[in-house]
């Protein structure tokens, strides 16, 4: 085959074995045809350094290995967000191309650290990429939008990824892997080019709650104030959340900010919106905290998220994008679900359900790997974007022409 991946999914707590189980089940995946790079998700319960020299030392030297911490991984039929999961995928293939790139301290001047990437990129393939891949520190400080932007610049193929993981909970750390290299503060980027084409299907699963507001004071990545009221106040009288509530990170996975944008596609005046996750409120001003900026002046409405509204949105955009696949089979799939959706909100036998369900209708027997990201990377208005509770999901599928 020209271009091919291999998905590899595993439980084992030895992580130096887990990372040559990784390399060995590869290698013979791909036997005489070429690996370019490997994809390696881990949970944080893993020593990654001793997981990523593992996974290194059992392949050639030229194999680009990269990757990011999650707080859960799905491989094919399999999932878990519990105890030490790896999961890695494989792309290669006479046909594929692939180079990759990394910046650290991404929360300094976010837009030029995605410019910089982007320009390695091109540099380093000679073209414009078919897809590019991107991991990076939510927890940083990093104002995701901005990067995004400076990516946009030189980049005119589609991008998806995500934040990194770490178990639920109260924000500590993610990590970023690049080589055997395991960062903070960091992002990384994976460029595949190649006989091939992306279809992206996207759902997020919340509902507005009816009221719509304007953000009266913004700082960066907080959201001082909203409706002239501190940013907090303004939350719990429409959320009925107490003061403990909002201290507790499940009231996170309920509640989430939407923001409309208008603009056009061939054409058509459409309206879209992207969702934003609160991480938190900065307990000196009361301000809501974000992985992007909302600016003063923004319109935006509190979404509310139910299982049924999840769900639904899951099986919606299963059907839409098997309709766009129109009977081709996918070399790969790659699913950047966001980490409050599953096992905190759904529940694991909902999650579950919600993947059996996905899977069976759009890929059933194809190489499938995901995240339970913390942000994710997908389109809006045909532009990549940043979103939170959303799940975009890749479909990579061989080129009619």
């Amino acid at each position: 085959m020209p271009i091919l991946a291999s998905s590899f999914y595993s439980l084992e707590s030895d992580s130096a074995e887990a990372g040559k189980l990784a390399a060995a089940n590869l290698k013979r995946a791909f036997a005489s045809a070429p690996l370019r790079a490997v994809l390696v998700y881990s949970t944080m319960n893993h020593d990654h350094p001793m997981l990523l020299e593992a996974i290194r030392a059992e392949l050639p030297e030229d194999v680009i290995v990269l990757g990011t911490s999650v707080q859960g991984v799905v491989s094919n039929d399999e999932l878990s967000e519990e105890g030490m999961v790896l999961g890695a995928m494989g792309f290669g293939g006479e046909a594929l191309r692939a180079t990759a790139a990394v910046e650290r301290d991404v929360e300094v001047n976010s837009r030029e650290k995605g410019l910089s990437l982007a320009r390695k990129l091109l540099t380093d393939l000679g073209k414009q990429p078919k897809i590019v891949l991107t991991f990076y520190d939510p927890l940083s400080g990093v104002d995701v939008e901005a990067m995004l932007a400076g990516l946009r610049e030189e980049l005119h193929c589609p991008i998806v990824g995500a934040g990194s993981g770490q178990p639920w909970g109260p924000p500590i750390e993610t990590a970023q892997f690049w080589n055997t290299e395991v960062m903070n503060h960091g992002v990384v980027a994976l460029a595949l080019s190649g006989p091939f084409v992306a279809e992206i299907g996207m759902c997020h699963g919340t509902v507005p709650s009816g009221i719509q507001s304007v953000v009266t004071k913004a700082e960066g990545n907080q959201i001082i104030e909203i409706d002239g009221q501190r940013a907090v106040d303004f939350w719990r009288s429409i959320t009925g959340a107490s003061a403990a509530d909002i201290a507790n990170q499940s009231h996170f996975a309920i509640w989430a900010v939407g923001v409309e944008r208008t603009g056009s596609i061939d054409g058509v005046t459409k309206t879209e919106k992207v969702i934003r996750g609160a991480f938190g409120f900065n307990n000196d001003n009361g301000a809501l905290i974000l992985q992007a900026s909302i600016p003063a002046g923004t319109k935006i409405t509190l979404q509310h998220r139910t299982v049924e509204e999840v769900l639904s949105g899951t099986e919606n955009m299963a059907r839409h994008l098997k309709q766009r696949l129109a009977g081709r089979q996918p070399w790969a799939m790659l699913g950047f679900e966001c980490a409050a959706r599953t096992y905190p909100f759904l529940g694991p036998e909902k999650t579950r359900e919600e993947h059996k369900g996905l899977r069976q209708t759009v890929a059933p027997h194809e190489q499938w790997l995901g995240m339970m990201a913390w942000g994710e990377i997908g389109p809006c208005l045909g532009q990549p974007s940043f979103h939170n509770y959303t799940y975009p999901l890749v479909a990579l599928l061989p080129d009619a022409a």
